[in-house]
C-alpha cells in the first residue's frame, strides 16, 4: 500500500512538473505567457501547490532514512522541495498588495527560474528513486 501511494505521488508529481514545463515554454528568453496556455500553467499550479505539501510530508521519513532512499533520491527530494516552496512563493508573494509593478517584476523572474530548476530537481529524483536500493543500503 505504501509503495503504491508512493509511486503514484512521485508520478503524479511529475507528470504536473511537466505540464508545468510545457505551458512555460513560451514565456523562455523575453516571451510572454498568455492566453490558453497561461490559463493551462494556472490550472495546473494549483495540483502542485496541494499536492508538493502532501509529497514531501508523505515522504520525509523516507528521504531522510539513508537505508531507504539513495543519496542521489535525498538530493532530488530536498531539491525539489525547496524549487517548489521557492516557486510556490515568489508567486503567492505578487498576490499580496504589497509589491510594486518592478517588484512584481522581479518575483515573476525569480518563479521562473526557481520553476526552470524544478524541472532537473525532478529528474534528480526520478533517477535516484529508480536507482537500485540495494546499493543505498551498503
Amino acid at each position: 500500500m505504501f509503495r503504491i501511494l508512493n509511486a503514484l505521488l512521485l508520478i503524479a508529481l511529475v507528470l504536473i512538473v511537466a505540464v508545468l514545463a510545457i505551458t512555460a515554454v513560451p514565456a523562455l528568453g523575453d516571451g510572454h505567457l498568455g492566453g490558453q496556455m497561461l490559463m493551462a500553467h494556472m490550472a495546473v499550479s494549483g495540483a502542485l501547490v496541494l499536492l508538493l505539501p502532501v509529497f514531501a510530508v508523505w515522504s520525509l521519513v523516507r528521504y531522510l532514512d539513508p537505508g531507504r532512499s539513495t543519496r542521489l533520491a535525498r538530493w532530488g527530494f530536498w531539491t525539489v522541495v525547496l524549487t517548489g516552496v521557492a516557486t510556490i512563493g515568489t508567486v503567492f508573494v505578487c498576490m499580496l498588495p504589497v509589491l510594486g509593478t518592478d517588484a512584481m517584476h522581479a518575483m515573476i523572474h525569480w518563479h521562473g527560474l526557481a520553476g526552470w530548476t524544478m524541472l532537473p530537481a525532478t529528474a534528480l529524483l526520478v533517477l535516484g528513486s529508480f536507482k537500485k536500493r540495494g546499493a543505498a543500503r551498503s
